[in-house]
């Protein structure tokens, strides 16, 4: 039960899905990024949403 509250948590979906997803995207858009790898650039922004949807309990910015 642990193992399942851990792959659903919020933490994990921006770490697992929402890096990729941004490291791809910038790859794609050819964004230009001064020297910084896309893949760490994806690990801050998927990193800190995850964090601040984990500490909030809420993916929405509103309640």
């Amino acid at each position: 039960m642990k193992l399942l509250n851990v792959l659903f948590s919020p933490m994990f979906f921006g770490l697992a899905f929402l890096t990729p997803l941004v490291a791809q995207t910038l790859i794609a858009l050819d964004w230009p990024n001064a020297g910084v790898d896309p893949l760490w650039v994806g690990l801050m922004v998927g990193g800190g949403l995850g964090l601040m949807a984990q500490l909030r309990g809420s993916w929405f910015w509103l309640r």
